[in-house]
Parts: structure tokens; C-alpha cells; sequence
């Protein structure tokens, strides 16, 4: 309760200094004049605020010092001082995690990027050539859900599997991506490969990743167990290259 109180005090000079400071700053900019073009009389106005504000927080602490019992000055105003840091540590983590764990665009020394895939079917599975509508995919993040373009003109044959190339772009930032994959009204295909936030761009293409889950198109009932029928592996191209 100390350092909670402590903090309180040292909030209340600080918004009691910052006030203190914007009103000073104001009259600085009047009084010397200075233009408001680009903004100049503004950053006047902010700097003494801020400079107001950190002299009202080192007050709060010193006043919340004073305040304490006899001989207790000292572990009073450490209190106040060490709410301060918390709460600064608390914010500072608030921000970190909101510019680096949200989802953007990635970008690779000033380009975007896309991710690369490709699906590979066995021939006596896959449909026929150009079937349009056949495959259609989503690369799922916690708040996006780009669809991929399936690229049915450049699918080929290779060992008995049909390959079907799918462009998704741009790839985003994100701690986490589904690959779903629904199959015409067959199944939905969901792949979670081992991807980075900001995967390699000089990477080859990964192995080959089976789904982690199987399901039923919405709403249906599958008369028969479901089986994969699909593999996924992925790669990056930065814009340009």
C-alpha cells in the first residue's frame, strides 16, 4: 500500500507539473516571440511541459518523503521512486509488446513480401487441370485472414503428385499463422507450420508439412472418417527480387 500510495503522490505532481509547465510554455512562446510555423511554438510548449512534469513527479516523491513518520522519510520517498519505475517498466513493456507483436506488414530492408506455397496432391486424388474453385486458401493470423492466390496455369506433375503453386502476399508480421485449406465441399485442411514472426527470405523451400487437423466443411457431417490428402511447404520472395 506504501508504494501504491507513493505512486498516486507522484502521479499528482506530475500531472500537477505538467499542467504547470504547458501553462509556462505558452507564455515562454509569447513572450520570446516565437513563430508557430513548422510548429515551433507547440514543441516549446511540450518541452517545458514535459520538464514540468518530471520536476512535478521528483516533488510528489519528496513531498510523499516529508509526509512519512519520524525517521521514515527515506523508505517513504524509495517507495514512491520504486512506483515510479514500475509503472515506467509496465508502459515500456506495453509499448514494446504493441509495435513488435502486432500483426504488419514484414519487411525485409524496405520491401514487403510474399509468402510462397505449394500443395502437393497425388495424381489419382487431384482434379482436373484448371479446376477453379477446386482449392481455396486463407493465411489466418490472430487478426487477419488474407486468401492466397491459387495458380492453377503453373501446376505440374512430379512423381505421381500434382503441385499447385499459391501466391499469398504481403506476409504479415505475426507470432502465429494457420494455413487453411478448404477442399471444394470435401474438407478444410489446416497446416501450422514452424514459422518464424519474420521468416528467412534467403531461405530454400521448407520440407514438406502434412495438416495438423482435418475437418468437415461447416455444418457437415462426414459419413466416414477424414484423411489428409495434402501436403504444404513454404518459402519467401521479397518484392524485386
Amino acid at each position: 500500500m506504501r508504494g501504491l500510495a507513493g505512486l498516486l503522490w507522484a502521479l499528482g505532481g506530475g500531472v500537477v507539473g505538467l499542467i504547470v509547465g504547458l501553462i509556462a510554455g505558452v507564455a515562454i512562446a509569447k513572450f520570446t516571440n516565437t513563430p508557430s510555423r513548422e510548429g515551433a511554438a507547440g514543441y516549446v510548449m511540450i518541452a517545458v511541459g514535459l520538464i514540468g512534469a518530471l520536476a512535478g513527479v521528483v516533488a510528489g516523491i519528496v513531498l510523499y518523503g516529508r509526509s512519512a513518520p519520524t525517521g521514515q522519510a527515506t523508505a517513504y520517498a524509495g517507495s514512491s521512486a520504486l512506483g515510479v519505475l514500475g509503472l515506467v517498466a509496465a508502459v515500456a513493456l506495453a509499448l514494446w509488446a504493441f509495435m513488435n507483436l502486432r500483426d504488419t506488414p514484414a519487411m525485409y530492408g524496405g520491401s514487403m513480401a510474399d509468402l510462397l506455397l505449394e500443395l502437393r496432391v497425388k495424381s489419382s486424388d487431384a482434379p482436373p487441370a484448371d479446376s477453379t474453385g477446386w482449392l481455396s486458401i486463407e493465411v489466418q493470423t490472430a487478426k487477419t485472414r488474407p486468401e492466397g492466390s491459387v495458380s492453377w496455369s503453373d501446376a505440374r506433375t512430379e512423381d505421381g503428385y500434382r503441385i499447385i503453386p499459391v501466391t499469398q502476399g504481403p506476409l504479415s508480421r505475426t507470432s502465429s499463422r494457420v494455413i487453411v485449406v478448404r477442399i471444394a465441399d470435401r474438407q478444410v485442411e489446416l497446416f501450422t507450420p514452424p514459422m518464424k514472426r519474420m521468416p528467412n527470405p534467403k531461405a530454400d523451400w521448407s520440407t514438406w508439412y502434412r495438416p495438423s487437423a482435418v475437418e468437415p466443411p461447416y455444418g457437415v457431417v462426414p459419413v466416414s472418417p477424414l484423411h489428409a490428402i495434402l501436403e504444404l511447404r513454404y518459402r519467401i520472395r521479397v518484392y524485386g527480387e
